[in-house]
């Protein structure tokens, strides 16, 4: 499980952090967008641009994309191909939330991911009172 969100993310009344991976955007099979985090807390799920050179700084507020975990419909693994050199490709896991993709650096399988991701989106639909589905 990657670590939980840290200062630079502000938590909600009643919000706590769970979990946060370093991740970069999927757009298409060649291209990307900068390196962020991928940050679960208690009631959503949200993707923060890093900034600085190579996405190595501080988070951007406000989160680029950002899910409430109830309205979340469906989170999938999924592998990406990654172009590397002169036509040389690599496979990276990643995952898709509502189909919107992202690469997981390649020691972190997906798998853990969408189950932590599940997990808190079930226990945040039940808190509400909504079917699980």
């Amino acid at each position: 499980m990657g670590a939980a969100p840290g200062d630079d993310f502000e938590l909600e009344r009643g919000e706590r952090g769970v979990a946060a991976w370093p991740v970069e955007p999927a757009v298409g099979p060649d291209g990307s967008d900068r390196p962020g985090q991928l940050v679960l807390t208690t009631r959503r799920l949200s993707f923060f641009r890093r900034r600085g050179l190579l996405g190595g700084g501080r988070l951007e507020k406000p989160p680029q994309v950002s899910w409430r975990l109830e309205k979340i419909r469906e989170v999938t693994g999924r592998r990406y191909e990654l172009k590397i050199g002169y036509g040389d490709r690599i496979e990276i896991p990643g995952l898709a939330v509502d189909g919107r993709g992202f690469r997981l650096n390649r020691e972190t399988p997906s798998a853990p991911v969408v189950e932590t991701i599940e997990t808190a989106r079930r226990a945040r639909r039940s808190e509400l009172g909504l079917p699980l589905l």
